[in-house]
């Protein structure tokens, strides 16, 4: 099912409701399917997405010298990177170093940065780096929109960040031909919920009726959990199985 298919499906679920005249009203019908879609990922952690960015050297950069006020930049061995995903739950770093004449492998050998706080990232800088090792795999540490990782990533090398996050979908009258067609993890269970989601709202908002309302929401309510339970019968065969000495098994959130 992709984005455009889900709400065909919710609007069914709506029965008279999808076909609500006045000014604004289908759009906000839109508008509050995305919301019901969010507020479900925020409670069903197996519906939100698996997602992963790639760095390679050429991606990265070094450290703007404007945020290392107390040490000399030019002796920093760190790269910073892009990373401005909110809502996101980082699940596991691993960095690839490929085989080369240099380096004498035969195959590509896997290292897992270790992850430390921002409030402690100028220890990547004053503890010094040493060439990363099995045992010495690297760290790294997030702030609000970038991260520091240490020691800088060699040609040979590359960085892989699997998150786990929200994906907030453009409203089906303002998406484009694309994101009509992105796939979508959610099943008719989900089209229902995300129904008495709106006619919750339309109740409330449109109507003015809170006892509805109350009903409607009760009804949303209930549904999200029979999706939640539904979702923890099966077992996922994210990252989040495989071993992650530099996260941990259950990550860490960011924003």
């Amino acid at each position: 099912m992709n984005w455009e298919e889900f709400n065909d499906v919710v609007r069914t679920y709506l029965l008279v409701d999808s076909e609500r005249k006045g000014r604004g009203v289908q759009n906000y019908i839109d508008r509050m399917i995305v919301a019901s879609v969010i507020d479900l990922q925020r409670y069903v952690p197996a519906i939100r997405a698996n997602q992963y960015k790639f760095f390679s050297p050429s991606s990265l950069v070094e450290p703007n010298p404007t945020d290392l006020t107390t040490v000399n930049a030019e002796d920093v061995d760190v790269h910073q990177g892009v990373f401005d995903s909110a809502k996101t739950r980082i699940k596991q770093v691993v960095v690839r170093r490929i085989p080369t004449e240099s380096n004498n492998q035969e195959l590509s050998r896997y290292f897992y940065p270790r992850t430390i706080p921002w409030e402690t990232r100028f220890n990547l800088i004053d503890g010094g780096n040493v060439e990363r090792t099995s045992s010495i795999p690297g760290r790294i540490t997030f702030g609000p929109s970038y991260f520091w990782t240490a020691p800088q990533l060699t040609d040979e090398e590359a960085m892989y960040i699997y998150y786990e996050g929200e994906n907030h979908y453009s409203p089906l009258f303002n998406a484009t031909t694309e994101e009509k067609a992105t796939p979508v993890v959610f099943d008719d269970m989900v089209a229902k919920a995300s129904a008495d989601y709106v006619k919750a709202h339309l109740a409330r908002e449109v109507d003015n009726d809170l006892t509805q309302y109350q009903s409607y929401f009760a009804m949303y309510a209930k549904d999200r959990a029979q999706v939640f339970l539904n979702e923890k019968e099966y077992q996922s065969s994210s990252v989040e199985q495989t071993i992650s000495s530099g996260v941990g098994g259950t990550g860490f959130t960011i924003g």
